[in-house]
């Protein structure tokens, strides 16, 4: 924790946090859109909080009302902020369909050569599920990301049902952690020959048993106290076990302490079989019972109601190729991250009484030069709650800049009066 200095005549917390750990873009990842339910959405105006002309006058803005009267300090607090923590478990079906298996037969189409297996014994000798080497290699990659970034504001975990190397769901399976290359290498050994996938889909079972594991998770340094806990279930089947069962266990966890959101990936073509091969329906009402539907999403998102977007990830097979899915999987789990960490700062008020009418925001760019940020709900930054704030929460295209930008830092300044945005993005 960086200390509290004084910076023409304001106090200045140096959140020197890189951003951009735990949430930098990757190779096929489209995350970085700006419209995550953390971020919030750029919205229709053209204005921005994030002044890249700004010169860094080190008070925030004119001290307007200068308590002291005589224009010298404008310091009556510090303050301290920190990004949020996040402890992420992956639920991630190990079930026979992600081998192209339908129960009966492998399915035409539905897989291809199994370039870390050539000679698995299958049919034909050396073939896998598309899904399946898909999702082995967007988690390997995800894995290999944050062991490249280590970031103590972020510990995941994964519990794999099904498969032929399945473990009881009431117990760890890789246990939730700081990502560094040992953990790493936990995460994607899990998923790596001689594991492959088999049986059917227990996931309310899964989710039921794990979710006391997440929810009792205690972290150990380096990771950080006071983070989110988050699920994110990836799945292609129909729950073996019952999808009201899932809805349930997904409500109680948003609704219980700590409270879990639960992320929903669903990778199925919306044109098979709702009752027995994919239902899409059921994993987007996954994802609005956790407490995770996007803003303005649809909720009745399916093959006969393609109105607007799901509110869970939907990946679509079809005719793509396992690299291509892998794509499409890597960016939705990047994207969940992106959503959950990237752009919330705690504010820290216990040393003293602060004004939230006197707070201001700065970023300094990895090249040295810093910029004010306004305060605006479309673009720049707002309070989570403005009559209670402990949190500042970055928006739009200021949470853009600060997520490319691995090296950029937050100053979070107290005492001067709060620069806002004029206009409809602005506060009252």
């Amino acid at each position: 924790m960086k200390h509290i200095t004084f910076v023409s005549s304001c106090v200045v917390f140096a959140a020197m946090t890189a951003l951009g750990q735990g949430c930098g873009s990757t190779s096929g990842s489209t995350f970085n859109e700006g419209t995550s339910s953390s971020s919030g959405s750029s919205g229709a105006s053209s204005s921005s909080g994030f002044d890249p002309n700004s010169p860094d006058s080190g008070g925030g803005g004119s001290d307007d009302d200068d308590d002291d009267g005589d224009g010298g300090s404008c310091a009556t607090a510090s303050a301290e902020a920190t990004r949020v923590p996040v402890y992420m478990l992956l639920v991630v079906d190990g079930s026979g369909s992600m081998d192209g298996y339908d129960g009966s037969v492998f399915v035409a189409g539905e897989r291809e050569a199994d370039p870390l297996a050539p000679t698995r014994p299958s049919n034909p000798v050396g073939q896998t599920g598309k899904k399946w080497i898909a999702i082995r290699g967007a988690l390997s990659a995800f894995a290999d990301d944050l062991a490249a970034k280590p970031d103590p504001n972020l510990a995941v975990g994964m519990y794999l049902f099904s498969s032929n190397a399945t473990k009881p769901a009431n117990q760890a399976d890789v246990p939730i952690s700081f990502v560094d290359a040992a953990h790493a290498t936990a995460l994607k050994t899990r998923l790596l020959p001689p594991v492959f996938p088999t049986g059917g889909t227990p996931l309310a079972a899964s989710m039921n048993g794990q979710l006391p594991i997440l929810k009792a998770y205690s972290p150990a340094a380096p990771v950080k106290p006071g983070g989110k806990y988050v699920l994110v279930v990836m799945t292609d089947g129909i729950p073996s076990d019952g999808r009201q069962a899932c809805l349930n266990a997904a409500s109680s966890a948003l609704s219980g302490t700590p409270s879990v959101l639960t992320f929903a990936v669903g990778v199925g073509d919306v044109n098979a079989n709702a009752s027995t091969v994919y239902d899409e329906l059921f994993v987007g009402d996954l994802a609005v019972k956790g407490g995770t539907a996007p803003a303005g999403c649809n909720p009745t998102w399916s093959d006969t109601n393609m109105t607007g977007t799901p509110c869970h990830f939907q990946i679509t097979p079809g005719s793509k190729t396992a690299q291509q899915i892998q794509a499409d999987f890597l960016a939705a789990v990047n994207k969940i991250r992106d959503t959950v960490s990237s752009c919330e700062l705690t504010l820290d008020f216990s040393s003293g009484n602060v004004d939230p009418a006197k707070v201001n925001v700065e970023y300094t760019s990895g090249a040295g030069t810093t910029s004010q940020i306004k305060q605006d709900s479309a673009n720049g930054w707002t309070y989570d709650d403005p009559n209670a704030p402990t949190k500042v929460i970055l928006h739009g295209t200021s949470c853009d800049t600060l997520k490319a930008d691995p090296e950029g830092k937050v100053k979070i300044i107290l005492g001067c009066k709060t620069v806002k945005e004029p206009g409809p993005g602005g506060p009252n």
